[in-house]
Order: C-alpha cells, then structure tokens, then sequence
C-alpha cells in the first residue's frame, strides 16, 4: 500500500512540474517566434536602404558618413538574419528535445533554451541599434546637408530611447534568481518538500479543517522517530519514505478516532482514575 502511495505521488509531482515547464517552453518558442519575425522585419528594410541609388554626386565631405551608412547597412543585415536563424533554431530544435526526448527532457529542453533566449535577445537588441545607426548616416547618403543632419540626431536620439526603454523593462519586471522557479537547489528543494507534504495529505484523505494541526502533528512525531534512526536507515532514502508514511498514517487514525486515545478513555464514566 505504501509502495503503491510512493509511486501515485511521485507520478503526480512529476507531472506538475511538467506541465509548468511546457508553459515555460511555450512561452520561450513565443518569445523567438516574436524576435525572428521582428529580426526579418528590420533586415528587410535594412537592405533596401542599401539598394537606394545615389541622389547626389560623390564629394569628399559626404564620402566619410557614406562609408559608415554602407558598414552600419550591412552590419544591421547581417546582424537581423543571424538572429533569425538563431531563433528558429533554438525554437525547432527545443520542442524536438522536449517531445522525442528522455524522462527530463522536459526540464533539460527548458534549461537550454534559456540561455538560447538569452543569446538571441543580444542579438536582437545589437541589430536595433545597427539599424538605429544606419538611419542616421542614411541622411549623408540620400539627402541633403539640412536633412542630413536632421536624421543624424533623431537617429542618435533613437538608440538613447532604445536603451532607456530596455532598462526600464529589465528594472521594473526584475525578477532575482531566489524567486525564480526551478533557478537553484535550495528553491528546488523547497519547493519539492512542500508539494511532496501536501500530497501525502491529500492521499491520506485529511479533511481541510483537521489539516494544519495534522501537519504540525505528523511533523513533530516525524522528528522524533527520525532521532530514533540509525546512521544506515537515515542513509537510505526508502527507510525514511517508510517512516515518514507510517508516522502520518498512524497520526491520521489517531485523529479520526479520537475515542481510543487514552485521554478519551480517562474521561470515560467508569475509568479508574486516581
């Protein structure tokens, strides 16, 4: 019965926790979804500022800014389609290791895609501000000396504003690494204990109103039959689980038959008390 109860809680906390990292890789295969398209968006425009016929003729004083156009043009090409196949990569290649791969592979796909986001969004970011750059020399190339530098500034003015606005996303939805899910051990094993508790109460059939004094309970005579363990039964994960279900079924019983307990038979008429 209880091998059966270990395996039944062991199949459910694992299926929890993969249903919340199947939210966490969806949500990631969004996210690079979002950034690919947005990536080929901006190499397209990228380079038709490249295929753009001169408007004036080659002078010494425009040659310099035109140099830059044409480096920051390509850089911004370039620079887009790599973070396109980054991200399509890293979206196919995720899912595929999630549905054809082993137990965890559910978790491992999520850890890897991660830092694929990661990679990606650099990327992305270093392709707006190539494609901000080429807006601003795109004046030295097309235009004349007024608009020219009209465009340099609000291009300038354009990669603050970029820049301002990444750092305010990343401070108001900071999230510290102790907050997030599945992000270190300790939070790991927190987690676990706590969800691992709760089922075990919730097999036992422990009504919601006798739950807080039987975990409390359960805890306490827990504790004490644990400093009554040996080194090679604490050693052996199996001992413990055992223990730990027989002290919470036995306080189960106590609970939901209080009649048998020795202070209920002191109280009974006819007890011998002294």
């Amino acid at each position: 019965m209880l091998t059966l109860q270990n395996l039944d809680l062991d199949t459910h906390v694992r299926l929890k926790k993969n249903e919340i990292l199947e939210k966490e890789l969806q949500f990631y295969n969004a996210a690079l979804n979002t950034i690919s398209t947005s990536s080929a968006v901006l190499a397209g425009f990228a380079f038709s500022g490249l295929a753009m016929s001169l408007e004036n003729e080659e002078s010494d004083e425009r040659l310099l800014f035109r140099t830059f156009f044409t480096i920051s043009s390509t850089l911004c090409v370039g620079l887009n389609l790599i973070t396109l196949c980054a991200a399509t990569f890293a979206s196919l290649y995720s899912v595929r290791l999630a549905l054809r791969g082993a137990d965890d592979s559910v978790e491992k796909s999520v850890k890897a895609v991660r830092g694929e986001y990661k990679f990606v969004l650099f990327l992305f970011c270093c392709g707006i501000f190539a494609f901000f750059m080429s807006i601003s020399l795109m004046g030295f190339y097309k235009f004349h000396d007024t608009e020219a530098y009209f465009m340099l500034i609000s291009g300038i003015g354009g990669i603050f504003v970029v820049g301002f606005l990444m750092k305010r996303a990343a401070n108001k939805f900071y999230l510290s690494k102790s907050q997030r899910y599945l992000s270190n051990k300790e939070m790991k094993k927190s987690l676990g204990n706590r969800q691992t508790l709760n089922d075990r109460q919730v097999s036992l059939n422990v009504p919601p109103e006798e739950g807080i004094p039987y975990t409390r309970m359960a805890a306490s005579k827990s504790t004490a039959n644990n400093s009554n363990l040996t080194d090679s039964d604490r050693s052996n994960p199996g001992t413990r689980k055992s223990s730990l279900l027989g002290t919470l079924t036995s306080s189960f019983r106590s609970n939901k038959n209080p009649a048998d307990s020795p202070a209920a038979n002191n109280d009974k008429p006819g007890s011998n008390n002294v």
